[in-house]
């Protein structure tokens, strides 16, 4: 028997390294799950270069699928066995090996998987220790998104999901489907492919599968152009007589609720009275998101629209309706200046004019935060303390210590010029 590793495609920007056994006759040929640039293979030594980012991931696969080859090999009982072995059967075994998910049942194949993951997934901490802290609800809900266009572009395609198949190939026509068929941006497309990958590791860690291809998937995660309200844009709304409409009083609040504290919506709706320390003057609050602790200061605006809410009780809207009725709040408020906003789809940058009330969402509240921060004289690191934003530079993380007290002056005193 003789084994040989070879590139299946040499000139490809990328090709996959191909296992070849002669064995009995027979040359049977297969797909390792490893690919690739060329520049790193050793053609010679038949083997990764240690110029190769997973030179040790790579060298460790090929290494195990030989000494597999090797030992089924050894295991007929006699040299006249070996040489006279079932071919068809040998193969059935290696391709078994090599790709385990295509010889499961239908039900226990990559899409079952995937629903396991959605249900069990936990995180990990800084240092990479496992955690039982599970994903928040809006990132779960994204794994069950990507799972479910995954299942329509297969069939959309005559085609089924097995992870061998989550090559390179998949990954051009996946998010050309998304683009041309979902109609979604660039930026949004990137959060699709970010699940799988992560989706991916998780099985490959769970011993699914052995492919490494996933890891070269590209995020494009260029951002269109954003909009945040003025200072005076901020007062327009605030100023608005919502006396006979009630229900976009309460839109509202809210969103000022959000300009006055930065905080995301989600973690808004999260918001109770315990977080509320009246005497200092603070909201403490942990992010859903990131896990990181933000100490938002009870400004001047802030209280004058909390004397609304004496119990500190709030009832939100979702997400979706939040976003439909500040639409027609920022109309009734006169926002109808035409504004063009660019978003990248393809890998094309696509520009479109809007009137400004149509661009109004949930996160803009927070984005108008941080702009009328930093136009008060607020310091980009004490913003980022209230935000919940990561330090950016080694001395915001290892040398700026602010206390409560401190945070809250430098808001407090800026806030006041609204």
């Amino acid at each position: 028997m003789r084994i040989t590793f070879y590139l299946d495609k040499p000139q490809a920007a990328r090709t996959s390294v191909m296992l070849n056994v002669a064995v009995a006759g027979h040359r049977l040929r297969f797909s390792t799950g490893v690919s690739l640039e060329p520049k790193h293979w050793n053609v010679d030594r038949q083997e990764p270069r240690s110029t190769d980012p997973h030179v040790n991931v790579h060298s460790k696969r090929l290494k195990a699928i030989e000494q597999f080859v090797v030992d089924l090999f050894h295991s007929q009982p006699t040299s006249r066995a070996r040489k006279s072995l079932d071919a068809v059967q040998f193969k059935e075994k290696i391709a078994a090996y090599l790709t385990p998910e295509e010889h499961r049942s239908g039900s226990e194949g990559l899409e079952r998987d995937f629903e396991r993951f959605i249900k069990t997934y936990t995180l990990r901490s800084s240092t990479g220790m496992i955690t039982s802290k599970r994903p928040n609800e809006r990132t779960i809900m994204m794994y069950q998104l990507t799972l479910t266009s995954m299942r329509e572009w297969a069939k959309s395609k005559r085609k089924s999901l097995h992870y061998d198949r989550v090559d390179l190939d998949f990954y051009t026509d996946y998010t050309s489907w998304l683009a041309s068929t979902r109609n979604l941006t660039d930026s949004t497309v990137a959060n699709y492919i970010k699940v799988i990958k992560t989706f991916m590791k998780w099985a490959r860690q769970q011993g699914l599968h052995n492919s490494t291809t996933y890891e070269s998937f590209y995020r494009d995660s260029r951002y269109g152009d954003t909009i945040a309200l003025s200072v005076d844009e901020i007062r327009t709304i605030r100023d608005l007589d919502l006396t006979e409409k009630p229900r976009l009083a309460r839109v509202r609040d809210h969103f000022l609720l959000q300009v006055y504290t930065g905080m995301r919506y989600g973690d808004l709706c999260r918001l109770e009275p315990r977080h509320f320390d009246e005497g200092a003057g603070i909201i403490r609050f942990v992010t859903q998101k990131t896990d990181t602790k933000c100490i938002i200061p009870i400004t001047r605006p802030l209280a004058t629209l909390l004397e609304r809410y004496p119990s500190r009780l709030f009832e939100f809207a979702s997400d979706v309706k939040q976003n439909q009725y500040l639409k027609e709040l920022g109309k009734l408020a006169g926002f109808d200046q035409p504004v063009t906003v660019s978003s990248y789809r393809g890998g094309q940058r696509v520009e479109e004019v809007k009137a400004k009330h149509e661009l109004l969402t949930t996160h803009v509240a927070r984005r108008s935060f941080a702009s009328t921060s930093i136009r008060f004289g607020v310091p980009e690191s004490v913003i980022g303390m209230v935000t919940g934003h990561s330090a950016k530079g080694m001395l915001q993380q290892h040398y700026i210590r602010l206390d409560e007290d401190a945070i809250r002056d430098i808001v407090t005193k800026a806030w006041d010029q609204l």
